[in-house]
C-alpha cells in the first residue's frame, strides 16, 4: 500500500511537470506575441501564403493487348485568381475579354497562336497544325454556357442534358435578379400545379414540377443573353456597346464563374491546353494580366482516331454534377474532387470515374509580395496520385476495321449503322462500332458541328439505338416454337407469297417460288410464312417470355450508357396504350408480325449480338463487358480482374439446337440469304440475315425505308467471335453481310500481339 508521504512526493512531482510545461509555453507565446511580434507580422503583411489543388493524371485506356487508346501528356492552364483580377478590378471584363480572344485565336484549327499579335485581328500563321504534342493542339476555352457562339443564339444539346439541367436551374434561380417575368409565372404556375395537381413517376414517387420545369424551353437563348447582358451592364462593370458575339463571350464566361462557385476559396481555370506561346506573351505582359496564373496539367491525349463511343469524353464538372445526381454526383460528397475538377461525361471516361481520377495533391506557396517571388513550401504540400489505367476487352486493330468497314458499307444509305463484335464464350466485346461517329481529340472544336448533324454522331448505336430485329429474330422464334411443342422437326408450312389471317394478308418475298420448308430450311430461306404459322400458334405471350431469357428487351449490364428496348407482346402493348389509350389491344396479327422480328419488337446490336451468342454457345447469357481487367496507374498491381458473368441460363435441348444451327450454317451455303459473300469463305460461318421495316416522320413527312441486319458467327464447329452488324437503310442483310466478312478476315487474320504488362505512367506534380 502506498503510505501517504509517498503519495504527496507524487503530487509534488506532477504538479512541477504541469508547471514546467505552462512555463514553456508561455514563454513560446512571449517570444512570439511580444519579442517576434512585430517581425511576424511585418512578415505576413509582406509575404502571402496560399494553397492550390494539384489535379491527378486520370488513368490511361488501353485496349486487351496493352496497345495504348487514352493516355496523358504534360499541358498548362490559364487560372484566374479572384482577389487579384475579380475583385477591385474596374478593367476585369475588358481583360477577360482579350484574354478570351486570344484563347481563342490559340485554339483555333489551322490558324496561328495570335499572342504576339493582336489576338482580335487575326496576326500571322505560324503554327503547325500537325503537331498534335500538348501544347500546340489547341487551347479550349472553358465556356460551359450551352448557347451558341454567335447569333442568332440558341440552345446547345437536348433538354434534359447536364449542361441543360445546370443552365435552366441558373435560369430559375436568377429570374427575379434577370427580370426574366416568364420564367417567374412558370415557376410560380408549377408550384401550385405541385400543391393541386400532383404528379407522379412510374414507380410512384411524386414528381417536384418546379425542378422538372426547363426554363430553357420558356425563354429563348437570346432572350437570356439579352437579360444576362443588361444586368451585368448595369451591375458588374461590364462595357456597354459590345459586339453580340462579344457579349455572349463574356455572358458564358461569368456563367462559367458562377458554376463553380469563383471566389476568394475557389480559382476559376479559364482555360486548358494552352499553347508555349500564348503562355510566354501571359507572362511577358504579366503587368497586364494581374490574377492570370499559369499551371501544369495532364491533358488528355488520344492515341487513336477509334473507339470514340466506347471511350468518351471528359469535360468540366456542371452544378448540377457537383450538387445533384447527374452523371454520378453529388460529387461534393465525394472525397478528392473540387468544382473546378474535370470529370468523365461519357463512355468509358464515365463509367469508371472512380477508377480513372486518382487522388488529388496540393501545393502550397508563399509569394514575396515586394519582389514577387514565389516559393514552394514542400513541406505542406503533397504529390497526386494518378488514376488507375484501365486494360479494355478492345482489340484496336479489329476497331479499326469495324469503323472503316461500317462506314464504307453504309455511308451511302446517308443514315447510319452499328456493329458489335463479342467473344460468345465469355461476354468480352471485342469491337464496337457506330456511325457517324466523331473525333476525341477535336471533340469541343467540332461540338456545335457534331450538334448540328441530323444523324446524331454523339449516339452510340451499338448500345443506345433501337431496332427492330427482323428476320435475326427468327431464330429466337424457332426455339421458342420447338420448345414450347407447337412444332418439331417434320413439321413443314407451304408458303405461296401471301399468308392469310381474319382476312388480313400477310407477304413473303424472301424466295422467288411457293415452297414447302420446314424448320431449318425456313431459316435458310427466311421464310416469313413459316413463322407467320410459328407466331399464330405460339402467340405474343410466349415470345415476349423467350426474349426476356435471351436478354432481349433488358438492358446487358455493360459499363457504358445503353437503352432497354421493349419485345413485343400484350405486356409491352399494355404499358404502350397506358401512354396512348389510342392504340389498339393486342391481337392475333401482331402474333404473327412478332415471329418475323416486326411488330413492336426494338433492341440494341449488341443485345442481338448476345442473343445469338447464347444460342450458339449452348444457352449461357453472359454480361457484356469492356473491361478486361484494371491496374494500378504503375501497372505494378491488379485492383480488379473481369472475369465472365452470367446473367442466366436458357434451357433447350440439343434436338433444338441442331436444327436452328443447321440452318443458320445454310444461310450462308449455296441458296442461303447471304451466299453471295461466304459461300466460298475459307472458314465455315454461320449467321442470319434480316430486313425491318421503318417509318420516319420527318417535318411531318412519313418517310419509309427497310435496315439491313446481319448477325454471324465463326468458326461453325466452334465459335470464338459472333458480330452483329446493323444498317440504316441498307434494305437487307445481305447488304452489310460484307462488314461482318472484313471483321472476320481481319479477326481470322491476325497474329495475336504480345501483350504489354507494363506502361510507365506520368507523374503530373510539375514544379
Amino acid at each position: 500500500m502506498v503510505n501517504k508521504n509517498q503519495l504527496l512526493r507524487r503530487l509534488l512531482v506532477l504538479g512541477c511537470l504541469l508547471l514546467l510545461c505552462f512555463g514553456l509555453a508561455g514563454g513560446q507565446l512571449v517570444q512570439l506575441q511580444l519579442v517576434n511580434g512585430e517581425s511576424y507580422l511585418r512578415r505576413s503583411a509582406e509575404f502571402l501564403t496560399t494553397t492550390s489543388t494539384v489535379s491527378a493524371a486520370r488513368g490511361e485506356i488501353l485496349d486487351r493487348y496493352g496497345r495504348p487508346m487514352v493516355t496523358n501528356q504534360t499541358g498548362f492552364s490559364l487560372v484566374l485568381i479572384y482577389a487579384s483580377f475579380w475583385e477591385d478590378n474596374e478593367s476585369r471584363f475588358e481583360t477577360l475579354l482579350d484574354l478570351a480572344n486570344r484563347v481563342k485565336a490559340d485554339g483555333a484549327p489551322d490558324t496561328a497562336d495570335t499572342a504576339e499579335g493582336d489576338a482580335t485581328d487575326g496576326g500571322e500563321d505560324t503554327t503547325d497544325t500537325t503537331d498534335t504534342t500538348a501544347s500546340d493542339s489547341g487551347a479550349v476555352l472553358n465556356d460551359t454556357l450551352p448557347i451558341t457562339e454567335t447569333a442568332p443564339f440558341e440552345y446547345v444539346g437536348e433538354s434534359g442534358s447536364s449542361e441543360r439541367n445546370s443552365l435552366s436551374t441558373y435560369i430559375k434561380d436568377s429570374a427575379e435578379t434577370l427580370g426574366l417575368g416568364a420564367v417567374q409565372e412558370a415557376v410560380a404556375a408549377a408550384q401550385t400545379a405541385n400543391e393541386q395537381n400532383p404528379q407522379y413517376d412510374a414507380d410512384g414517387n411524386e414528381i417536384d414540377q418546379v425542378a422538372a420545369l426547363d426554363a430553357t424551353t420558356v425563354i429563348s437563348a437570346s432572350e437570356f443573353i439579352s437579360a444576362m447582358r443588361s444586368y451585368l451592364e448595369e451591375n458588374a462593370g461590364m462595357p456597354t456597346g459590345l459586339s453580340d458575339t462579344d457579349a455572349r463571350t463574356l455572358v458564358g464566361l461569368y456563367y462559367s464563374m458562377r458554376q463553380v462557385n469563383f471566389s476568394n476559396s475557389t480559382t476559376f481555370t479559364l482555360a486548358d491546353n494552352v499553347s508555349m506561346d500564348l503562355i510566354a506573351y501571359i507572362k511577358e505582359h504579366h503587368q497586364d494580366y494581374e490574377g492570370v496564373d499559369v499551371e501544369s496539367e495532364a491533358v488528355r491525349q488520344y492515341n487513336t482516331t477509334y473507339a470514340a463511343h466506347l471511350l468518351g469524353t471528359v469535360g468540366p464538372m456542371y452544378a448540377e454534377e457537383w450538387n445533384g445526381t447527374d452523371n454520378g454526383g453529388p460529387y461534393s460528397e465525394k472525397q478528392g474532387y473540387t468544382m473546378n475538377d474535370t470529370i468523365g461525361k461519357t463512355g468509358l471516361e464515365r463509367a469508371l470515374e472512380e477508377y480513372l481520377h486518382g487522388t488529388a495533391g496540393s501545393r502550397t506557396m508563399e509569394t514575396d509580395l515586394g519582389s514577387g517571388a514565389a516559393l514552394e513550401d514542400e513541406t505542406n504540400s503533397s504529390a497526386p496520385q494518378p488514376g488507375d489505367n484501365v486494360i479494355t476487352t478492345i482489340d484496336l486493330e479489329l476497331q479499326a476495321v469495324a469503323e472503316e468497314s461500317l462506314a464504307n458499307y453504309v455511308s451511302g444509305y446517308q443514315r447510319g449503322g452499328a456493329a458489335v463484335a463479342l467473344d460468345p464464350n465469355t461476354g468480352e466485346v471485342l469491337a464496337m462500332a457506330s456511325y457517324p461517329t466523331y473525333d476525341l481529340e477535336n471533340f469541343n472544336r467540332d461540338y456545335d458541328e457534331i450538334e448540328a448533324d441530323s444523324r446524331s454522331p454523339q449516339l452510340n448505336r451499338a448500345t443506345q439505338g433501337l431496332y427492330p430485329p427482323g428476320s435475326t429474330f427468327k431464330v429466337l422464334s424457332a426455339i421458342a416454337a420447338l420448345e414450347e411443342g407447337v412444332i418439331d422437326a417434320n413439321t413443314t408450312f407451304t408458303c405461296t407469297g401471301v399468308f392469310e389471317l381474319g382476312g388480313q394478308k400477310f407477304a413473303c418475298n424472301n424466295h422467288d417460288t411457293p415452297m414447302t420448308l420446314d424448320v431449318t430450311q425456313a431459316i435458310k430461306y427466311s421464310c416469313n410464312t413459316f413463322f407467320y404459322n410459328v407466331g399464330q400458334r405460339l402467340t405474343g405471350e410466349h415470345l415476349e417470355d423467350w426474349c426476356d431469357r435471351f436478354g432481349l428487351g433488358n438492358v446487358t449490364g455493360i459499363e457504358i450508357d445503353e437503352s432497354t428496348g421493349h419485345a413485343a407482346g400484350p405486356t409491352y402493348r399494355d404499358i404502350m396504350r397506358k401512354a396512348d389509350p389510342t392504340l389498339r389491344e393486342w391481337q392475333g396479327g401482331d402474333d404473327v408480325n412478332a415471329a418475323i422480328g416486326q411488330s413492336d419488337n426494338a433492341f440494341t446490336p449488341l443485345q442481338l449480338a448476345n442473343y445469338m451468342a447464347a444460342v450458339i454457345n449452348g444457352g449461357t447469357l453472359y454480361k457484356p463487358t469492356l473491361v478486361k481487367n484494371i491496374k494500378t496507374y504503375d501497372y505494378s498491381d491488379v485492383v480488379e480482374e473481369s472475369e465472365p458473368e452470367i446473367l442466366g441460363t436458357i434451357e433447350f435441348s440439343d434436338a433444338t439446337w441442331n436444327l436452328v444451327m443447321q440452318g443458320m450454317n445454310e444461310v450462308t451455303a449455296e441458296g442461303g440469304t447471304a451466299a453471295t459473300t461466304f459461300a466460298d469463305y475459307p472458314i465455315a460461318v454461320g449467321g442470319k440475315t434480316g430486313s425491318a421495316e421503318m417509318t420516319e416522320n420527318r417535318d411531318g413527312v412519313e418517310i419509309n425505308y427497310t435496315n439491313g441486319l446481319f448477325i454471324a458467327f465463326a468458326p461453325f464447329d466452334d465459335p470464338e467471335i459472333v458480330v452483329c452488324v446493323v444498317g440504316e437503310g441498307a434494305g437487307h442483310g445481305s447488304a452489310v453481310a460484307p462488314v461482318v466478312r472484313d471483321i472476320f478476315d481481319a479477326y481470322f487474320a491476325e497474329e495475336e500481339p504480345d501483350t504489354v504488362e507494363s506502361v510507365q505512367a506520368e507523374n503530373t506534380m510539375v514544379p
